[in-house]
């Protein structure tokens, strides 16, 4: 039931670090003594970068998209994604479909910044696609271009000051829980310098919708559950009615009521762990299906991504198993039950009367 949230988490860490500091003070030094605070909890890893807005264009056809400048500090958090030098870009594989670009293109990015007298200016610079980059979800693949450092900041006239801060924590913190923890940690300490987001944070929204109607989804999948505890039901009774005659015979030639008790036990945990079974198989194959068949691909702009995958956790595989479990021996109990209430010569009057 987690798989999307699964499947879109490890696609937005990707590249990106764990933590994202923004600050909210605009553009600051990379000196500034705040970061220094880092080294308390063991951060050693982190990233300077400049994020703006800019658009596009490149063959008669534009875009808005966000610049995001990154120097060779980007590959303490990255090893996917390497500085461009100082005329070139990496661009999304859905922009570069989208605008027919091909690595070597050139490409124009236009700037909101820039002064020429007493009116402002646009700033425009060339660069070229060294790297298209399949980033896995729609709105980074379609809106962001990573281009170097040094030339972002000349372009846009901020000199040697950045705006943005990544972290990269160590391997054995990098869960959610962790993360979490961590991101409370730091806002308790820089809540005046910086906004601090775990690297969902500009999904967290869309997560939590996701997980409401998991839980709905979920409570659909009991009813089908309990529905066919049901069907289980009325086999039982069926198979009760149709076979009453010989149930009595065998309790008149010695089987004792608890040995029979025990063989439609027997008889209905099979069937369950066998259908337990068949419904692992078919987890495995519909997972196959949805992450490789083309016929179960998403419209990436409208889900963000273009694949999702099926990720029962062991709870919720245990909690399905055990509570159907329960209720087909339940039910099981009940009819047997009604059965035992009989004595054998009621029995026999009624089924051979």
């Amino acid at each position: 039931m987690d798989g999307f949230s699964k499947k879109l988490k490890e696609s937005l860490n990707e590249g990106h670090g764990e933590i994202v500091l923004t600050s909210r003070r605009g553009f600051f030094s990379r000196e500034d003594r705040d970061l220094k605070k880092l080294e308390n909890f063991g951060i050693d890893k982190f990233a300077f970068m400049v994020r703006t807005q800019s658009f596009l264009t490149s063959n008669q056809k534009g875009k808005a998209v966000f610049v995001v400048g990154i120097d060779q500090s980007f590959s303490a958090i990255s090893e996917n994604l390497k500085e461009p030098k100082a005329d070139e870009v990496i661009i999304g594989f859905e922009l570069a479909k989208n605008l027919d670009l091909k690595i070597g293109d050139p490409v124009s990015l236009t700037f909101a910044a820039g002064r020429s007298g007493e009116n402002y200016l646009p700033s425009i610079g060339s660069f070229k696609v060294s790297q298209i980059y399949n980033f896995n979800i729609h709105q980074f693949d379609e809106r962001y271009v990573y281009a170097n450092l040094s030339a972002i900041q000349q372009k846009i006239q901020v000199g040697e000051y950045v705006n943005l801060v990544k972290l990269k924590l160590e391997s054995d913190k990098q869960n959610v829980e962790a993360i979490d923890e961590m991101v409370r940690k730091l806002r308790s300490i820089f809540f005046l310098e910086f906004e601090v987001q775990p690297y969902w944070g500009d999904f967290a929204t869309f997560l939590r919708a996701v997980d409401y109607e998991k839980y709905l989804i979920s409570l659909v999948l009991y009813i089908v559950i309990v529905i066919a505890a049901f069907n289980c039901l009325a086999f039982i009774v069926y198979s009760k009615e149709k076979k009453a005659q010989e149930i009595f015979l065998l309790y008149a030639i010695g089987l004792s009521p608890r040995k029979f008790r025990n063989l439609w036990y027997i008889q209905n945990s099979f069937i369950w762990f066998l259908s337990f079974i068949v419904s692992l198989i078919f987890v495995q194959f519909f997972s196959y299906a949805i992450a490789n068949w083309e016929i179960f691909k998403l419209p990436s702009d409208v889900y963000i991504l273009g694949r999702i995958e099926v990720n029962l956790t062991i709870k919720y595989i245990l909690i399905t198993a055990i509570s159907s479990y329960a209720l087909l021996f339940f039910l099981t109990f009940l009819i047997l039950k009604r059965l035992d209430g009989k004595s054998l010569g009621q029995g026999l009057r009624e089924e051979f009367s």
